[in-house]
């Protein structure tokens, strides 16, 4: 991966953490109104998480020394589904690959430190990510969907 590739897959990681962030704001709001508070309350962390992850993008990419209308396709955030079914947003959230695509990223910012350390900041949080939603996806397995549910609240 050239370099060029680097910075333009590192902007649209803030892309997708914008719009991954709008997403489960919106799935923490409804869960809320379910009554699945516990639920709610880890999609709005989840949320909150991906909305720091990608203000340091942008933030690096402007110490990098892109100007504002470079970080404009950056700033665009990417659209994703909603449902009102949280296994179904579980399942479509999980994304096994991610830890993968992020290591090859910061392998190709092997001669720049802060970048490649911030990256590695977020291939550990995506790990934790990861671990959590396999987690629930195992309860829902072990103790049916209305009994997952039921202890959401």
């Amino acid at each position: 991966m050239t370099k060029e590739e680097a910075l333009k897959q590192f902007a649209q990681l803030g892309a997708v953490w914008f719009g991954n962030s709008k997403q489960h704001f919106a799935f923490s709001a409804y869960c809320r109104l379910q009554g699945w508070n516990k639920l709610a309350d880890k999609w709005k962390e989840e949320a909150e998480e991906e909305w720091d992850e990608a203000e340091e993008v942008l933030q690096r990419l402007v110490e990098l020394g892109c100007k504002p209308a470079e970080l404009q396709e950056a700033m665009k955030t990417q659209e994703f589904p909603f449902y009102d079914d949280p296994k179904q947003q579980i399942e479509s959230d999980y994304e096994p690959t991610a830890v993968k695509q992020l290591s090859d990223l910061a392998a190709a910012f092997a001669d720049d430190y802060p970048t490649q350390k911030l990256i590695q900041k977020w291939i550990d949080g995506e790990k934790d990510h990861m671990d959590w939603e396999a987690q629930y996806l195992n309860y829902i397995e072990k103790l049916g969907y209305e009994n997952f549910l039921t202890a959401m609240m």
